[in-house]
C-alpha cells in the first residue's frame, strides 16, 4: 500500500495539473450528489406543505357553509327542546290534544297520558305515551292525523284501530296511542 501511495505522489508531481483536475471532479461529484439528494428532500417537503395549503384553503373556502350549517343545526335542536313535553306537566301536555280537538272539529271521548318507561342510559329524550279515542267523519279524523303530524311536537303513532261507530251518520271511532317526545 506505502508503494501505491508513493507511485501515486510521484505521479501527482509529475502531472499537477491532470491530478488537480481529478481531485476537481471528485470533489464537484460529492457536491453535486449531495445537492441532489437535498434538491429530492426539498422538493418532497413542498409538495407535502403545497398539499396542506390547498386543504386548508378548501377548509377556508367552505368555513361560511360550514356555519351556516352549523346554524341550521343549532335553530333545528332549539326547535326540538321547545316543542318537548314534560311528562309532569299533565295539564298542558292534555291542553295541547284539546288544542288540536279545536282545530280538527273532532270529538275526545277519552284522553289519558299513559306511564311512561325509562329511557336507555346517555338518550337525553324520553318518550311520553298517550291513549285516545275520537269520535268524528273521516275527514275529520284525517284532519286530526294531519294535525298531529304537522303539529309542533314530535310525536309516533303506536297503535291505531278505526272502526264505524254509527251506521246512520257515518261517524267514526278511532282509538289512538301515541308517544310526545319529551326531556328527562
Amino acid at each position: 500500500m506505502n508503494i501505491a501511495l508513493q507511485q501515486l505522489v510521484a505521479l501527482a508531481r509529475r502531472f499537477p495539473v491532470v491530478f488537480g483536475s481529478i481531485l476537481v471532479c471528485l470533489l464537484l461529484g460529492g457536491a453535486n450528489y449531495y445537492l441532489r439528494d437535498r434538491q429530492r428532500v426539498l422538493t418532497l417537503h413542498h409538495e407535502e406543505v403545497r398539499r396542506n395549503g390547498e386543504a386548508m384553503l378548501l377548509s377556508l373556502t367552505t368555513h361560511p357553509r360550514i356555519t351556516a350549517q352549523l346554524n341550521t343545526v343549532k335553530e333545528a335542536l332549539e326547535l326540538i327542546d321547545r316543542n318537548l313535553v314534560v311528562e309532569s306537566d299533565l295539564a298542558e301536555n292534555l291542553g295541547y290534544f284539546y288544542q288540536i280537538e279545536t282545530l280538527s272539529r273532532i270529538r275526545l271521548s277519552q284522553l289519558s297520558q299513559l306511564s311512561s318507561q325509562p329511557s336507555p342510559e346517555g338518550n337525553p329524550y324520553k318518550a311520553v305515551p298517550f291513549s285516545l279515542r275520537v269520535v268524528g267523519s273521516y275527514s275529520q279524523i284525517v284532519g286530526l292525523l294531519r294535525e298531529l303530524e304537522t303539529g309542533p311536537r314530535l310525536l309516533r303513532v303506536k297503535a291505531c284501530n278505526l272502526v264505524r261507530s254509527d251506521l246512520k251518520t257515518n261517524a267514526m271511532t278511532m282509538d289512538l296511542t301515541v308517544e310526545l317526545l319529551g326531556g328527562k
